[in-house]
């Protein structure tokens, strides 16, 4: 990525629209050089801005509202626009983002501001513009770099050029993973961490199966390893965590049980087999027992119903003969009773053929009278129908007259109406202009009195500046009290940690010194031990040995490996206090530096208070500060509320002014209007009047209910006689079909007499003959119908047919029951029950003996088919997790002495080939006197991850060192050949990222003139090819190296910018 042009318009400092092109250098190393904050670092930020929508620096992240230009009217559109090519060889691809800030403008309709959003638009090498939902991420991708990767390598801003020189392993860890694409090593590690996890679960789950599948476990009762057993089950049914050896001797326990139960279960099942045969025994005998008492009590009853039998023959007979005569009698009387009707059907209908002849005569003469009479109410009805006619015609007309007299009426009503509401509408349009008049007369008086509405508000606005700019001093003073806070605490925990150092540093330190000086003293004795009198000592040669040295025992135990440690412990705790106090001197002098800036600010608030409030106290505390701003600021916003509100009704009564003489006009033309318009209402209303008078005159019936009370007698009466018309002819049709009726009536009479008659003589003949064929006189066959009911043979005839079956039935009973029973004797059967009952009791208990086993044996047996292959799964599975956990825990750096990861591993290689590039700059900027190393590889992994962490090596003393006790000008040159070392490491390891510029905001100034000068001479190699270098500085001196600069200068109209290219 290589930027070529940037506009900048209502940016920062930037008020009008700048264009910096950076392609008229004509060498890739340039200058951008001006006064202290004339915009320098603002073209920084502005790049940053369009690539990633936030501003370079991140301790002060500025939001769009901020970055607005303050040197144009707020009408003007803030925006940056960032031409940059990306990629290698001949053909690169040209990108242009322009970005839109969040700010402020006008509204478009009615006064005040309003915010307007961000918004981004991204250029295609091919022209089109991609979507602004997906620029942000897109521009990601095509730079390759997060924007904090982008500060680290490619622009390094002001104030934050030391963080990647001081960044922990964590922090490099991110930084390096983006970059050298290394997520596929914590990917490593993350699946490792799944994978165990799963394992993990696996077995919980089994040991879950294993619980459950316990606690179903079935302990019979008298089991000799019953106790043994249920501990066993209690153990693993109540256990976090089951113990192996539990489990396996629970399976052998459980294997033995089944064994047993297996025995158990087939001797059961023996002795019910054999309980079950027995009672099959007892329970057959019951049943033939049962079987030969049902013969015993069938005989007995057969031989009673025949007895009975036998006593009821002689009345069976005088039943059977009683039947016969009934039923011939009852016979007789039927075909008696059919020759009856035969002759009153003959007789009747004679009697029907003389009544008809006799009437005839009779309905003849009526059906002639009724034909007369209807003819004369036909005539009648005639006439009044047309006299309804003549009545209906007038009164029709008479309707149709009233219809036009009350629609006259009603006109006349309307204009009427119509006229007095003109008079209302005219007298309103008078009473309209009058209260015009009036209003004129108060706007104008309002007018008067507000006539200075705009020039308060002119003022307020700017006493609201003055506000908004007090509580913006006043919010940055409050958040540099909470720094100091926060600073003031970190400072104090520093100092703590100091004395904690100092104080374990102490007490180890009096051990060693202790523990050394028993050691000596041993060592003497030892020596003292073997002196001899007149033999030299091998310390000091002396023959004479006054005052040996006493061994004691004490010291018997102290080993100099035990010295050893102990010194090394007590070094390690020296430097740590010696680290502790570094940075807690650091700590203390940060903390004064911001106390500094806020009692720098704090005067400079005050200052601008006392100039813009009324008798602010000379010393306030934060509290009061704020009180006295807040009550102000209310104060002023009331104010503004005011004069707003005052200048708001100042124009709107100058517009109502403005359109009062027009509309006093259209009034008055309104006013005359309604005066004509009365007086053609007043015509229109007398015409209508005069047209009514002239209907009232040609009336036929006074009013129009007399015409229709007349419309209506007519109607009744034509509706009477044609209600008597109607019933004349009714009658008429009545008779003559009286008299057809007879006529037919006789004529069908006669014609079947003849029938009758052949009717009664046949069924007189069928009775005479079935008298002679049933043997009975008419007086014998009455007098038994009169004495018995039909049904009584019927009833007869079943009793004699129920004491015959009765009779059969006993005599095949009998003859069975004999032959059944032949010569045995009639059992008992309470015995025999009782046998059999005790029988089933026994086989119940063999049932249930049998069962119970039978269940015990199956449910364990199930569940030792379930759990045994569960133990041989789960010792594959801890077997897999043992490995898992082991290879897991060495790649993610979490084993005692070796905490580094995997990725932090390999990133060590990456970071080895960064520092080979920048110590050729390091060494060449100090002289030959640094160079950058890493941890070394064995102590990288103690106590925590320090893989990343660097150390500076001095080619003085010989010695590594802390990054941090490098001085101001020596950070800033292993910062820079640090940045410049991973550049060259990005370019070379990633075809995908091509950083081709970067900026440099300050830090030349902690160098001396030789390092200046080096640092100079090795950016001026790296410009010798494709990289852009420029470095942001006020340096004098570097004015003078560098040729090409770029100048920023700073008026009241805001930043610009001009190249000066030698």
């Amino acid at each position: 990525m290589r930027p070529l042009k940037l506009t900048l318009q209502a940016f920062g400092s930037y008020g009008k629209q700048t264009l910096i092109n950076f392609e008229e250098p004509n060498q890739n190393l340039f200058l951008i050089t001006g006064d202290t904050g004339a915009g320098k670092t603002t073209i920084f930020d502005a790049i940053v801005f369009a690539l990633y929508g936030e501003a370079s620096s991140t301790a002060n992240k500025k939001d769009g509202a901020e970055l607005q230009s303050q040197y144009v009217r707020q009408n003007v559109q803030p925006f940056v626009e960032l031409t940059f090519f990306e990629g290698a060889g001949g053909n690169p691809d040209v990108y242009t983002v322009r970005r839109v800030p969040r700010h402020q403008r006008p509204r478009k309709r009615g006064e005040g501001m309003t915010d307007e959003k961000e918004s981004v638009s991204l250029t295609m090498p091919d022209g089109s513009e991609y979507p602004q939902k997906e620029t942000d991420k897109k521009l990601e991708e095509i730079i390759g770099l997060t924007k904090n990767q982008f500060m680290q390598v490619a622009m390094i801003a002001q104030g934050e050029f030391m963080e990647l020189l001081r960044a922990k392993s964590d922090t490099k860890k991110v930084i390096f993973r983006k970059l050298f694409g290394t997520e596929i090593f914590q990917k490593i590690v993350d699946e490792l961490g799944e994978r165990k996890k799963k394992k993990e679960k696996e077995i919980a789950t089994i040991r879950t199966v294993f619980q459950t599948e316990a606690a179903h476990l079935r302990i019979p009762e008298g089991y000799e390893r019953a106790e043994e057993l249920a501990a066993f089950k209690r153990r693993i049914t109540t256990a976090a965590r089951l113990s192996v050896t539990d489990m396996e001797e629970l399976l052998q326990e459980l294997d033995v049980l089944c064994g047993a139960l297996e025995t158990g279960e087939r001797l059961a099942y023996e002795e019910y087999q054999k309980a079950s045969e027995f009672r099959d025994k007892k329970r057959d005998a019951y049943a033939g027992a049962e079987h030969l008492l049902k013969f015993f009590r069938q005989l007995e009853e057969a031989e009673a119903d025949l007895a009975v039998c036998q006593e009821a023959e002689a009345s069976m007979k005088r039943a059977k003969a009683l039947i016969g005569k009934l039923r011939a009698a009852y016979e007789i009387r039927a075909e008696f009773q059919r020759y009856e009707d035969a002759r009153k059907a003959e007789a009747d209908m004679r009697t029907r053929r003389k009544e008809q002849q006799e009437l005839l005569p009779e309905l003849e003469r009526a059906a002639g009278e009724a034909k007369e009479k209807e003819a004369e109410k036909k005539k009648l009805f005639e006439q009044e129908l047309e006299s309804f006619s003549r009545i209906s015609e007038r009164v029709e007309k008479a309707r149709k007259l009233f219809d036009t007299i009350r629609d006259a009426k009603r006109e006349a009503v309307q204009r009427e109406k119509t006229f007095r509401k003109a008079e209302s509408i005219a007298e309103e349009k008078r009473k309209r202009l009058s209260d015009l008049e009036e209003q004129e007369k108060v706007w104008r008086r309002q007018c008067d009195e507000l006539g200075d509405a705009e020039k308060r508000l002119a003022l307020w606005k700017v006493k609201r500046m003055e506000a908004e700019a007090l509580e913006k001093e006043a919010r940055e003073e409050r958040n540099q009290q909470m720094e100091v806070d926060g600073q003031r605490r970190s400072a104090k925990r520093a100092k703590e940690d100091y004395a904690a150092a100092s104080q374990a540093y102490e007490k180890e330190n009096i051990r060693y010194e202790k523990m050394r000086k028993d050691f000596l003293d041993l060592q003497a004795g030892v020596l003292a031990r073997e002196l001899r009198p007149g033999i030299p000592c091998p310390v000091c040669g002396s023959l004479e040995h006054p005052a040996p040295c006493q061994w004691e025992d004490k010291a018997q135990e102290i080993s100099r490996e035990e010295i050893d440690i102990l010194g090394e412990e007590a070094g390690r705790l020296r430097s740590v206090q010696e680290e502790r106090a570094a940075a807690a001197k650091a700590e203390q002098a940060l903390l004064s530096e911001k106390e500094k800036i806020l009692e720098h600010m704090s005067a400079r608030l005050l200052e601008h208070m006392a100039r813009s409030l009324p008798d602010v106290p000379k010393e306030m505390t934060p509290e009061q500060t704020e009180k006295i701003l807040a009550d102000w600021t209310r104060t002023v916003l009331e104010e503004g509320k005011k004069a707003e509100e005052n200048a708001r009704r100042l124009r709107q009564i100058q517009e109502s002014l403005k359109g009062a003489e027009e509309e006093k006009k259209e009034r008055k033309a309104e006013a005359e209007q309604g005066q004509k318009d009365v007086r053609a209402a007043e015509a229109a209303w007398e015409r209508s009047k005069a047209a009514l008078e002239s209907l009232e005159k040609g009336r036929d019936f006074p009013t129009l209910e007399d015409a229709l009370r007349a419309e209506s007698g007519a109607k009744q009466r034509k509706r009477e006689k044609d209600t008597a018309c109607q019933a004349a002819r009714m009658a008429a049709e009545k008779a003559g079909a009286k008299k057809d009726e007879a006529r037919t009536l006789i004529q069908k009479y006669t014609q079947e007499l003849p029938e009758k008659e052949k009717q009664r003589t046949e069924r007189q003949t069928a009775y005479e003959r079935i008298l002679a064929q049933k043997g009975l006189s008419e007086t014998e066959w009455r007098e038994l119908t009169q004495k018995h009911e039909r049904e009584e043979a019927d009833a007869l005839q079943k009793t004699v047919d129920a004491h015959e079956r009765k009779k059969a039935t006993a005599l095949r009973m009998q003859a069975d029951a004999k032959k059944a029973v032949e010569n045995r004797k009639r059992p008992v059967l309470e015995d025999m029950k009782r046998e059999m009952e005790e029988a089933e009791k026994r086989r119940k208990e063999a049932q249930s003996v049998f069962e119970r086993c039978r269940a015990e044996h199956k449910t364990n047996t199930e569940i030792y088919g379930v759990l045994e292959p569960q133990m041989d799964e789960r010792k594959r599975m801890v077997e897999e997790h043992t490995k898992l956990d082991n290879l897991y825990r060495l790649v993610s750096g979490n084993v005692t002495g070796s905490r580094m990861d995997l990725e932090t591993y390999v990133q060590r290689y990456y970071l080895e080939r960064i520092l080979s590039a920048a110590n050729r700059r390091f060494q060449e900027m100090s002289a030959g006197q640094f160079e950058l190393r890493m941890y070394e590889l064995e102590k990288a992994g103690e106590g925590k991850n320090r893989g990343l962490d660097l150390m500076v090596y001095s080619t003085v003393t010989g010695k590594e060192r802390e990054i941090r006790t490098l001085s101001g000008g020596e950070s800033f040159m292993a910062a820079l050949s640090l940045a410049l070392g991973m550049a060259d490491q990005i370019q070379e390891s990633s075809a995908s990222i091509h950083l081709d510029v970067m900026f440099i905001d300050e830090g030349f100034g902690s160098l001396d003139e030789h390092s200046r000068n080096q640092a100079v001479r090795v950016l001026q190699e790296m410009a010798g090819g494709s990289k852009l270098i420029g470095i942001i500085s006020h340096v004098t001196e570097l004015k003078q190296e560098i040729e090409n600069q770029l100048i920023v200068q700073k008026d009241e109209n805001g930043s610009h910018v001009r190249w000066q290219i030698s």
